[in-house]
């Protein structure tokens, strides 16, 4: 079985399990069927791995998970073991098994104690036998092209990821870029070695934390539709801003389900503005933008004369591109 969703793994505010369960809905209308929680602002998932959740919110998760059930979409948990104690590691995903969670990633992404693969497959290896009953993703600390030759540890630790990596453990790429504006076999490249499908794609087109200025939104043009149908799991990261964030469920569930709905149409469905929807190629970080005095007294009308929730969302983007135009 393949998989398609979304993960929850930026940086930025915690939403809501009301607001996680919308996104589930949209989700099972639109045969997304994973999604991922790995939120970079949930320190129990990092920094205090070694603590439990509180018991309110474990119920709330518990609940989730089951809702997600209801609705054949599969939650999986990201874990990233600051510190190399295994036993914290244990009895996190034993807490998360007890919630109904069988499915895990764990994360060397962006952690500033550069562990060696070796000792991070050592943890990940020590997880796949103590939870036989479970699945597990891998995410290295190199996880995109850019990433490699950024310093000495970096080349050295692709490396060795490229000669010693085991071919049976799925692995998270997020393609020649952390953000990557093109999703296609090329990524591929530097991973040459690999089986396609090992290589999952955790997508960060969308993200906005490393990037405030600017909103990326496409109808996803930049995937290559036989790229995506090469891998075992496809993931594409949100937001943290709700109704952008299920403005993007729909559009990805769109893509993945040929569903041929019209770009505009979903735009439209979801509340933005039809001035707006003229001028979607604004976000698409594709098409070189030079605004004309005329389009940045239109966005300005915009802003002041549409309302709605989505707009208080992208009102920074907003205010960015009629100010600046493309950052």
């Amino acid at each position: 079985m393949k998989y398609r969703g979304i993960v929850e793994g930026y940086y930025g505010k915690l939403v809501s399990f009301e607001d996680r369960k919308i996104h589930i809905d949209l989700m099972s209308e639109n045969q997304l069927n994973f999604y991922l929680y790995a939120p970079k602002e949930d320190p129990f998932l990092r920094s205090d791995l070694n603590l439990d959740h509180p018991k309110g919110w474990l119920e709330d998760f518990s609940e989730f998970v089951n809702y997600a059930k209801i609705k054949e979409v599969t939650i999986g948990v990201g874990l990233a073991p600051i510190s190399n104690n295994k036993e914290h590691i244990y009895n996190k995903i034993e807490l998360f098994y007890k919630s109904g969670v069988s499915d895990f990633s764990i994360l060397f992404d962006d952690i500033e104690n550069h562990f060696s693969l070796e000792s991070q497959l050592d943890i990940f290896q020590s997880c796949v036998l103590t939870f036989p009953d479970c699945s597990f993703n891998f995410c290295p600390t190199v996880y995109s092209d850019e990433l490699i030759n950024k310093g000495e540890r970096h080349l050295a630790y692709f490396s060795d990821f490229t000669a010693n990596f085991p071919k049976d453990i799925n692995f998270f790429w997020t393609g020649k870029n952390v953000i990557s504006t093109s999703q296609s076999q090329a990524n591929d490249n530097v991973l040459s070695n690999f089986a396609e499908e090992q290589i999952c794609i955790w997508d960060n087109f969308f993200t906005v934390d490393s990037n405030p200025e600017k909103l990326n939104l496409t109808d996803c043009h930049y995937i290559d539709k036989s790229y995506l149908a090469s891998k075992h799991l496809y993931l594409i990261n949100l937001t943290g801003l709700v109704r952008t964030d299920s403005l993007i469920i729909e559009i990805f569930g769109n893509f993945v389900s040929n569903s041929n709905i019209a770009f505009e149409k979903i735009l439209l469905k979801h509340g933005v503005n039809e001035g707006l929807i003229d001028m979607k190629d604004l976000f698409n970080p594709a098409v070189d933008i030079n605004l004309s005095e005329k389009e940045m007294n239109k966005i300005h009308n915009i802003m002041f004369s549409w309302f709605h929730p989505l707009k208080n969302e992208w009102y920074p983007y907003l205010h960015n591109l009629k100010n600046w135009g493309k950052k």
